[in-house]
């Protein structure tokens, strides 16, 4: 119950709340600044993991409890214990899951602040195209971060897209 209270709470998580703990957790004097992992794309997957990690937890556990008891009365009925059970349920609850997993990367998607933060925005190293678009944003090129928002919203369409066409054949 608190594990999900906690869960719960993490999911308004600021990205650059992430992105400032991240950042002094990877640079020079933080307790991994060795690894040299600071405006790094590695530094951003890190960051973009802190910060889905609570949707995907709290969207799954919230479908897992949700369930219809019937289900669950079908898997005991058929003697599954364990690991068994536990992964026939998740198998039963997929749908529920990838939507779980596609809110994540909507918003691993669409985030700015803690990429920036972390990443730096380096030009072929480190920038995104959501940090791309606040870069040209602030240069005052806003045809170039229109251009750009749009692309961002052609691969979330596309996305959603295919992901409608599995629904559908699941």
């Amino acid at each position: 119950k608190q594990l999900k209270v906690l869960f719960d709470t993490l999911l308004s998580l600021p990205t650059v709340v992430v992105g400032l703990v991240v950042y002094g957790l990877l640079s020079k004097n933080g307790p991994f600044g060795g690894y040299g992992l600071i405006y790094s794309l590695s530094a951003i997957i890190i960051a973009q993991t802190i910060l889905i990690l609570p949707i995907v937890i709290a969207l799954t556990s919230s479908a897992i409890e949700n369930a219809d008891e019937r289900m669950y009365i079908a898997l005991k009925s058929y003697g599954l214990k364990g690991i068994k059970f536990f992964l026939a349920t998740i198998y039963e609850i997929r749908i529920m899951i990838i939507m779980a997993i596609i809110t994540a990367w909507a918003r691993a998607f669409s985030e700015v602040g803690a990429s920036i933060i972390v990443g730096g925005n380096i030009k072929w190293k480190t920038r995104t195209i959501t940090t791309a678009i606040a870069l040209e944003a602030t240069r005052g090129n806003f045809a170039r971060a229109i251009a750009l928002g749009v692309v961002l919203l052609a691969i979330a369409l596309l996305i959603n897209i295919l992901l409608h066409i599995y629904k559908k054949r699941v």
